[in-house]
């Protein structure tokens, strides 16, 4: 029985966690031409990330591989500067399962019994949030922003998976 319990309840949590999405979102200031815009660089603000450096690699890698795929070149003196800023926080989430067995013997007289037994488990994570802000470099104005939040883990961080989600953030960049 508490084998079984402990298969279902496995089970839910793997469910539950691959169930994980990306929240992404992105904002622009309407009055920009775009179109102006031809190259780009990373701030250097974005140097002082809280990330570990494999990680900023891959961030910065798949921005850069997203706008070169839109045309924009990679510049030491760009129009566009890249901004980025990573915030986490930890989050707790809970998962309860439940467990009823009822039963009964009897024909004429019938003799029943109920027995059920819930148990709850908090999953700690932590949620990440990823976001880009591009500036008008001449004019030291944020033009576009657009971020990602999702539950942060070993999967999250791959290279694929950052590529995935920075193209998601991208998407609506420039706007049209």
């Amino acid at each position: 029985m508490a084998k079984t319990k402990l298969v279902i309840l496995s089970l839910i949590i793997i469910l539950v966690s691959s169930c994980g999405s990306v929240k992404t979102a992105s904002d622009f200031d309407s009055s920009v031409d775009f179109t102006k815009f031809k190259t780009f660089g990373f701030a250097k603000e974005s140097n002082n990330l809280k990330i570990n450096d494999i990680v900023k690699g891959r961030i910065t890698k798949a921005i850069s591989q997203n706008l070169e795929n839109k045309g924009l070149i990679a510049s030491l003196n760009p129009d566009i500067l890249i901004d980025l800023n990573v915030q986490t926080k930890e989050k707790k989430n809970y998962i309860t399962n439940q467990i009823g067995i009822s039963g009964s013997i009897g024909r004429r007289w019938r003799i029943g019994s109920n027995m059920s037994t819930s148990n709850t488990q908090q999953i700690n994570q932590t949620e990440g949030t990823l976001t880009i802000n591009l500036v008008d470099a001449a004019q030291k104005q944020l033009i576009w922003m657009g971020s990602a939040t999702s539950i942060v883990n070993q999967k999250s961080t791959n290279q694929e998976n950052l590529t995935k989600t920075i193209n998601e953030i991208l998407i609506n960049f420039p706007p049209k």
